[in-house]
């Protein structure tokens, strides 16, 4: 819980140092409040969470599934999945 607190450019380079420190076979975990890909919801991330974010930081928001698993595929990670928590899914859809 701590990607939304950056800029893109911060946050791009997160999973790259990720991955250069980790074994062969590592795996990363980001658990994020997550805004849906066409960025209309759920609530809490698209507006509330983010307010917030433009408020107590430089730079930082809450993104999206896509934006997540192009920067972790970008330095080679695979095998990259979305889990939705059951209460943030019921209110994305």
């Amino acid at each position: 819980m701590i990607m939304h607190d950056w800029s893109e450019a911060d946050d791009q380079a997160i999973p790259r140092k990720c991955y250069e420190a980790l074994p062969k076979g590592g795996a990363v975990v980001i658990s994020e409040l997550l805004v849906n890909d066409d960025k209309t919801g759920p609530a809490p991330a698209a507006a509330l969470m983010s307010l917030n974010m433009l408020v107590e930081t430089v730079g930082g928001r809450n993104y999206t599934p896509a934006e997540y698993s192009a920067w972790l595929n970008e330095v080679d990670f695979r095998d990259v999945r979305v889990v939705w928590l059951k209460r943030q899914a019921q209110t994305a859809q």
